[in-house]
């Protein structure tokens, strides 16, 4: 490697600079770089991504105390190990040890820049050894066609996937070297890193490296050995990467009902015969959400190739029908549903869909190479048969294809590039260009046309998801995390909880560090997640996501919500304001607020939630309460309105109401309610399963007046809701006295609206504070420490501890020193049992499964290097 590295330096420092330099330029030319209006955080990089970075970088500088088994900042409680599986397996990460929230879009746009260059290094790498005659400067520009492929630019928001295709090279040449020299040490170690980074993308590879390993025996003769070589090395490395696999499989299989996809068609939606085609035009970009053409493009030179590899007259045909079936397997899989969902554990993407379409784009550099490597037996007809023939697919992709978003310009660029190619290839043929003067110029063409795919690319993610205004991140950030860090002044060593009435996004808990229910995630804990679903929280069938607002204050109590951030909604009972800084004066503390640890005199018994009716879960917050309490209660009274007025046009059926705009009408869909708000009662208004005319607004705008006994109205509140991700108890205001009030809602840029019937519900704040404070009786102290929390318990009587976290196998408690069994609590939750007296109960979370996954590791490795050494001696 060393000899390597001599011979190779100034190719290696460029397989990186280019590459990086060429994606900085990209997202340059479309209004991104360090420090630019325009953020690189768009889509799932905005509410996801940003998040976890944030949320690793304060784990680092938590000095100990926080860990990275278990987090609070989300979804209740979250088995961070697990997630990490998929979300934060890359080397990268610890980079954020140096930004902050504020920094983070900048800290994920150097990331991007730093994992296309070592994309392009790995691939250089890997390709040069495993073609060693092929010249430098082809590689080259096979590198930046590999690091700035569709399926990377296209998606670019997706900072986690980069690594994959940082190792997948790497991959592909410790089979090449386990193949053809029995050398298993870089195919076992790369195997192993990809599994525990992404065991997502390692299972497609893992599928795509048997068929690849078929193929290739191909071209050589079978031999056991090398057949039992890549068993054996391939099952160790399977067997090391259970540190990370089991953990994660044992937390999916527990607490993630999410069932396997259907098989509802035989053919993939909208797949076409010549989607190949289309998706290899130069800046061809359709969406990346539903109904996507698979992103398959890594140039047309690597193209002509991989197509050329098929008529090498010195080729058995035994090695072309191999890796034909190979090819006629992919797009068999991007057209036909099973196989699709198969590649992709039989499980339908949310967006972003064919995920294993760069294992294409990877084996098309390969038969380039292979190609290249019997350039010598190529001739000229040959080539421009090939030609010929791509440019009839080409062509019939235009022609019959009827694919809108292919363009003029992306057929002239095509053709242009497809010509510079056909005149470089007969320089070749004539020996008008020496040879190295010739392969610079074919790199020089690569790069250039990698480049401005990588713009169309880039362009169309804006278009379609909108890379996030920079003053707006930062306006979020300046706003939320002064607030999020007196939180964590106030709160200190105590575990409670903090939640936004407007969220930024359902991951501000990660993102600003303080503890939350809201969640926005594919690692979930469905079981609580469903229980909280039941008692009003916004979630939906596979509690992708779990939100806070247009709840209850009787779920604020309950679940421990300390602190609201409560910039624009009316007032709520026993919020207190913090601080009479002006900069803290959104944030209230909760009066009420039990502990995330409740004592249950007795025993906590679990009840049946009620569903399919809009307001039960408001019956199913009164028996939550009475189970806690071993009490019965009555809190929330309905309250009936006395006047319903609209402009509109109302239409319905059964319990659903449709309100239109008349012709010539020109204000806001809308309608206002007159009703008496009962005295000592927080007010609510729930409107159901609102449908929209318009996808492009779905608001409603929320007004509350009193009216005066002269018959005016004062203005007491006013709101606009999103209301695509909330509940739909919408808040009117806390009421000391009897009165009388109008309620308007409106729906601002649509023209039709639908919506179950509208109810109103007052609950009672006196008898809400008097449960709340009698739950405090048996005072419950908790404090949160690394991957753990601690509860001191005065408890008055046996009975047991509720605890607000989610339930998992990994918890494990004890009381006093002695070992307590956790049991499960509502179907979601866990409960310990405890007898009369002051009790020190300490629970401490190690995933499940971890133990056991990580001595499989060096289980793993001991048996590679055992068996490595065996054959090494025969």
């Amino acid at each position: 490697m060393i000899n390597f590295i001599k011979k190779n330096k100034w190719f290696l420092g460029l397989s990186v600079v280019i590459p990086l330099a060429l994606m900085g330029i990209v997202l340059f030319a479309n209004g991104i770089y360090w420090g630019s209006s325009r953020s690189i955080l768009a889509g799932d990089s905005y509410h996801q991504y940003v998040a976890l970075h944030a949320l690793y970088r304060n784990i680092l500088h938590s000095g100990g105390h926080e860990g990275f088994f278990y987090t609070f900042t989300s979804g209740l409680g979250l088995n961070l190990y697990a997630f990490s599986a998929y979300y934060m397996g890359s080397f990268f990460m610890p980079l954020t040890f140096f930004f902050n929230v504020h920094q983070m879009p900048d800290a994920l746009y150097l990331l991007t820049l730093l994992k296309t260059g070592s994309m392009g290094l790995s691939f250089y790498v890997a390709f040069k050894n495993c073609y060693q005659k092929l010249s430098g400067w082809v590689i080259l520009g096979l590198s930046c066609a590999y690091a700035l492929m569709s399926f990377v630019t296209s998606q670019i928001e997706i900072i986690m996937w980069l690594d994959v295709f940082i190792l997948l090279p790497l991959v592909i040449w410790g089979l090449h070297r386990l193949q053809d020299k029995r050398k298993r040490w870089l195919y076992f170690v790369s195997v192993t890193i990809l599994f525990i980074q992404n065991y997502y993308f390692g299972f497609m590879v893992a599928l795509f490296l048997v068929f690849y390993f078929l193929a290739r025996t191909a071209l050589g003769r079978w031999s056991w050995k090398v057949g039992v070589d890549f068993i054996v090395t391939s099952l160790c490395a399977g067997i090391s990467s259970l540190v990370m696999l089991l953990p994660m499989y044992l937390d999916l299989k527990s607490n993630n009902s999410d069932a396997f996809s259907q098989v509802t068609q035989l053919f993939s939606a909208g797949a076409k015969p010549f989607d190949v085609f289309a998706k290899n035009f130069v800046g061809s970009y359709d969406t990346t959400q539903y109904g996507a053409v698979p992103m398959i493009y890594v140039g047309l030179f690597p193209l002509i190739l991989a197509v050329l590899f098929f008529f090498i007259k010195g080729l058995s045909w035994r090695v072309k029908v191999s890796y034909l079936g190979l090819i006629l397997i992919l797009v068999a899989s991007f057209n036909i549903q099973v196989l699709d969902l198969f590649w992709q554990g039989m499980h339908s993407p949310n967006m972003f869909l064919h995920r294993y379409a760069f294992l294409w784009s990877i084996l098309i550099l390969i038969l380039a190479c292979e190609a290249l490597a019997r350039i010598d037996q190529l001739v000229l007809w040959r080539v421009f048969l090939v030609v010929i023939l791509l440019g009839i697919g080409f062509s019939a992709a235009v022609i019959f294809g009827n694919y809108a978003y292919l363009k003029l310009e992306n057929i002239l660029l095509t053709a242009l590039f497809a010509l510079a190619y056909v005149i470089l290839g007969l320089g070749y043929f004539k020996k008008w260009i020496p040879k190295t003067l010739l392969f610079v110029i074919l790199f020089v063409f690569m790069a250039f046309e990698s480049g401005i795919n990588g713009f169309f690319q880039v362009a169309g993610v804006q278009k379609e998801w909108n890379f996030a205004d920079r003053s707006y991140y930062n306006d979020q950030t300046k706003f939320l995390n002064p607030l999020a860090q007196k939180v964590r002044q106030l709160s200190a060593s105590a575990l409670v909880r903090t939640e936004n009435t407007v969220p930024d996004t359902a991951n501000d808990g990660m993102k600003y560090n303080y503890n939350s229910v809201s969640q926005f995630s594919s690692v979930r804990n469905s079981h609580s997640s469903s229980a909280m679903k039941a008692l009003g929280f916004h979630t939906d069938s596979t509690y992708l996501n779990l939100r806070y607002p247009q709840n209850t204050l009787l779920m604020d109590g309950i679940f421990a919500i300390r602190y609201n951030i409560n910039s624009s909604q009316p007032a709520k009972y026993g919020f207190k304001a913090v601080s009479t800084d002006k900069k803290f004066s959104a944030l209230t503390e909760n009066t009420n607020a039990q502990n995330i640890g409740i004592f249950v005199p007795g025993a906590y018994h679990d009840f049946s939630f009620l569903s399919g009716q809009d307001n039960e879960s408001l019956t199913n917050q009164t028996n939550f309460i009475n189970a806690l309490t071993n009490q019965i209660h009555h809190f929330y009274q309905q309250v009936y309105p006395n006047s319903e007025v609209t402009e509109d046009k109302i239409t319905g059926f059964s319990n659903q109401v449709t309100l239109s705009k008349k012709p010539n009408q020109t204000s806001d869909v809308a309608v206002t309610y007159g009703i008496t708000a009962p005295a000592n009662s927080q007010f609510y208004l729930s409107v159901p399963n609102l449908t929209y005319s318009s996808t492009n607004s779905k608001s409603m705008m929320l007004t509350v007046g009193k009216v005066l006994k002269t018959g005016q109205l004062s203005p007491l509140s006013g709101y606009s809701v999103s209301t695509d991700d909330v509940g739909h108890y919408f808040d009117l205001g806390y009421f000391t006295q009897e009165t009388r009030i109008k309620v308007t809602i409106s729906f601002p840029k649509n023209s039709q609206v639908s919506f179950d019937t509208t109810s109103f519900w007052a609950l009672d704040t006196k008898k809400f504070s008097s449960v709340m404070t009698e739950m405090k009786s048996s005072p419950v102290r908790v404090t949160q420490e690394k991957n753990g929390v601690n509860f001191e318990v005065t408890a008055k009587s046996n009975g047991d501890l509720f605890v607000s976290l989610p339930y998992d196998k990994g918890w494990a408690a004890s009381v006093d020193g002695k070992v307590e069994k956790i049991k499960r609590a509502q179907g979601g939750f866990m409960k310990i049992k405890l007898e009369k007296g002051t009790h020190q109960i300490h629970m401490r979370f190690v995933p499940d499964g971890f133990k056991l996954g990580l001595a499989a590791f060096f289980i793993g490795i001991f048996l590679f290097i055992g068996y490595d050494r065996l054959q090494k001696k025969h």
